[in-house]
């Protein structure tokens, strides 16, 4: 792949670039992102890297020793994934320079995002640099770059209307859920994974009526952690098959490289249903429901894809603020490269 002479750079796989299925076949877990730094980083290639993996993205930023090494870098994701470079290279996007900056920009403050103006990936972005920074993968460049990226993303949600509602993933599932039903205080829902999604979608069923929900966690304690603040019924994941049929609605998030729901349990759930239908939302990437599960009578499987187009309906006020948002990112953008240049991190 060529990028120019520039040094900086950054590979992006998501939404924008690749589908759903190829998004998770590229996703990196937290626990295997270690071995993607200590692969990348052997090859010496980079002074500088950072890996940004959420539930839309994969993104690896690299300030490179040579411009010339980014095909290395290519050679290393794809031999982590176990892949030819040839397929990586067919939805993997580059971009370099200033408009790699921009590019970070855009993406911390929502641009980016399927759902636009979303807030969670902020945190994400500030994860990811933290957990690059701590384990000494960044420097002088990367530091500047996200520091004053961060100040950036901050003005743009701030001085525009981008974050007008404060749209998430699990907002939009739950909202899915109530037109589906009418009224959530008449449907049992469960919410499958306990983390950052999985609580924000517990707090959004609580604050859309649901009454009657139940919140499983591979610990159960962590499920009745939950549960002791937002109410509800703790259940371990480990015994999906023995409650899955008492709940109507179900939103998975959990982090995964196997589905948490496959054919065969969903369809033996069925069976103690009494022809009632099932609901499944899946929000996890990789995926936690298997596709095949969409198939089956009575059955409706909606993904991430599915909720961020319905999204998309209401998002006038974030569409008609874009064009706002993105001149403040390409003139902070160029700002931070010509600071870069000055101090010769280019």
């Amino acid at each position: 792949m060529s990028q120019g002479g520039d040094s900086l750079v950054v590979l992006t796989i998501n939404h924008e670039t690749a589908p759903l299925a190829v998004r998770e076949t590229y996703a990196v877990a937290d626990e295997d992102a270690v071995r993607l730094y200590e692969l990348a980083s052997s090859t010496n290639a980079a002074e500088e890297l950072l890996v940004l993996n959420t539930c839309n993205r994969f993104e690896l930023y690299a300030r490179l020793r040579e411009a010339s090494e980014t095909d290395t870098l290519v050679a290393a994701i794809a031999d982590f994934h176990g892949k030819p470079a040839s397929e990586l290279e067919q939805v993997l996007h580059l971009r370099s320079g200033r408009e790699a900056i921009q590019h970070l920009i855009e993406v911390s403050a929502g641009l980016r995002s399927q759902i636009t103006g979303e807030v969670e990936i902020f945190g994400q972005v500030k994860v990811a640099y933290a957990t690059s920074k701590e384990n000494g993968y960044t420097g002088k460049a990367l530091n500047r770059i996200f520091q004053k990226g961060f100040q950036a993303a901050k003005l743009i949600r701030n001085s525009t209307q981008i974050g007008e509602g404060q749209i998430n993933i699990s907002n939009v599932a739950v909202e899915l859920a109530g037109k589906i039903f009418g009224s959530l205080a008449n449907a049992a829902t469960l919410s499958l994974g306990t983390g950052e999604i999985g609580e924000k979608t517990v707090k959004a069923l609580r604050s859309r009526g649901a009454r009657r929900f139940g919140i499983a966690s591979r610990q159960r304690e962590r499920a009745e952690s939950i549960v002791g603040q937002w109410g509800g019924r703790p259940h371990t994941i480990a015994d999906l098959e023995t409650y899955l049929p008492e709940y109507d609605i179900v939103i998975a998030s959990v982090g995964t490289e196997q589905a948490i729901l496959n054919e065969r349990l969903v369809e033996r759930g069925l069976g103690r249903r009494d022809d009632r239908p099932l609901f499944l939302i899946d929000l996890g990437l990789p995926r936690n429901i298997e596709q095949a599960c969409g198939e089956l009578d009575n059955v409706f499987l909606y993904n991430l894809d599915d909720l961020a187009a319905i999204a998309d309906e209401n998002l006038q006020e974030r569409r008609n603020a874009m064009p706002q948002c993105q001149r403040i990112a390409a003139q902070k953008a160029q700002l931070i490269w010509e600071s870069l240049q000055k101090r010769g991190l280019t």
